[in-house]
């Protein structure tokens, strides 16, 4: 398990090539709306996280909204419960943001789960998907989402990664693919793990975190159509080492360190991606690398990733530990763990940055009293309400793509993981 500390908020600047209303940039049509990052067509919402309030493991969910950068403490009466009792860690939000997946060890077994997003009032019954109940024999962890809502893929065994059709369940279940090295193992005492996430805009490509702690690029995956990816054959797939061949600008590598928790930047990784410190910024993560623990970004629009830190002045701090960071559906913030004393005890929380600010400017986003431990954020996306009435065609030169739609723009989703 990768430990984290407390949730921050950071935000990125983006550089936007325009032209009038719309811009085209290599081909790929944009126009001036923020991107999701856990979805489709959304704006920032709640964020759900694993507290251990009231003496169990447990997952929350806290609207951030109104809450001022910079504050010691987010809104508590804006903090709902998800579910109570037993051990629920590693929510994720489907991408239309109606649905939390998580993993939770209520069967005396590790499996996964789904419950509706609007459950505020525990104990609220939960599906369970990934085995039948009263017949568990395998651990499953760390379930993240395709762009479909449906198609779910999950750690089993700390061995290979598996998928599932939600709305089928264990029936559904079907091995994906085995990374020769394994996967990053899950923690034992709260299913924490290395999650696999799908590409938001190419559900072919997903990134996962092998046994040796690197990063890993899987490409190939048949895209969901109606039924998860079964019966895949290694040999269409390519699985690259990111860690292994990514490039740092102070030269330091990967060796002896470890790289985790990746999530996808919500705008793309194209000239209109989110930049941090004028870095491209395809993935973000938390490494090992250059001493202590920190936030990292990857870029992957070169032949040869290369990699930077999102606060170089935090690294060589062997006792930074900032963790599982993950975007805001609009590209802007990020949260993420990190230690912090309470009542004289040093415990996990989550903060909330926004990008491009230093990292002494972010938002405890604890909403707990005493000394809960809180981790494991992720971002709920808000999908926009449609308005049929009144189609404004938009006709854009090269390649002649025809737009309708009042509000109609290239939005994405997400993908992190957490562990």
């Amino acid at each position: 398990m990768r430990k984290g500390t407390g949730l921050r908020f950071l935000e990125f600047h983006r550089v936007l090539v325009v032209v009038g209303a719309a811009g085209l940039v290599g081909g790929a049509w944009w126009i001036a709306i923020p991107p999701a990052a856990a979805a489709f067509p959304g704006a920032n919402g709640d964020i759900a996280f694993v507290s251990t309030t009231n003496d169990n493991v447990a997952i929350y969910q806290v609207d951030p909204s109104g809450i001022g950068i910079g504050t010691s403490s987010g809104d508590r009466s804006n903090t709902t419960p998800l579910t109570d009792g037993a051990l629920d860690a590693e929510p994720f939000y489907s991408p239309d943001g109606s649905t939390v997946f998580f993993s939770s060890n209520r069967s005396g077994h590790w499996a996964i789960y789904s419950i509706p997003q609007s459950a505020e009032e525990p104990p609220t019954s939960a599906t369970e998907l990934s085995q039948v109940s009263g017949s568990e024999t395998h651990d499953d962890y760390s379930p993240s989402v395709a762009a479909d809502d449906q198609t779910v893929v999950f750690n089993r065994d700390n061995t290979a990664l598996y998928t599932l059709f939600a709305s089928t369940g264990p029936g559904s279940v079907c091995l994906l693919y085995t990374p020769p090295g394994g996967l990053a193992a899950a923690s034992s005492d709260n299913g924490s793990g290395s999650r696999a996430v799908f590409d938001p805009l190419n559900p072919s490509k997903l990134l996962y975190v092998s046994g040796n702690n690197h990063i890993h690029l899987l490409s190939g995956i048949p895209t969901p159509t109606g039924h998860n990816p079964c019966g895949v054959s290694p040999a269409t797939l390519s699985d690259v080492d990111l860690s292994a061949i990514a490039t740092t600008p102070s030269g330091g590598g990967i060796i002896g360190a470890a790289d985790a928790n990746p999530d996808w930047n919500p705008s793309g990784t194209g000239a209109t991606a989110v930049k941090i410190g004028g870095h491209s910024t395809s993935v973000i993560f938390d490494s090992t690398r250059d001493g202590g623990h920190t936030l990292w970004t990857m870029d992957l629009t070169t032949a040869t990733p290369s990699v930077q830190p999102i606060w170089a002045s935090m690294c060589g701090h062997s006792k930074t530990t900032d963790t599982e960071p993950v975007f805001s559906p609009d590209g802007n913030f990020i949260t993420y763990t990190q230690p912090v004393v309470r009542n004289a005890t040093q415990v996990e929380d989550y903060e909330l940055v926004q990008l491009g600010m230093p990292n002494n400017d972010e938002t405890d986003l604890t909403l707990t009293t005493g000394t809960p431990a809180n981790s494991q954020p992720d971002w709920q996306p808000t999908v926009a309400a449609q308005t049929p009435e009144a189609p404004i065609p938009l006709l854009l030169p090269a390649g002649g793509l025809l737009v309708l739609g009042t509000a109609l723009g290239l939005l994405r989703r997400r993908r992190r993981i957490n562990s």
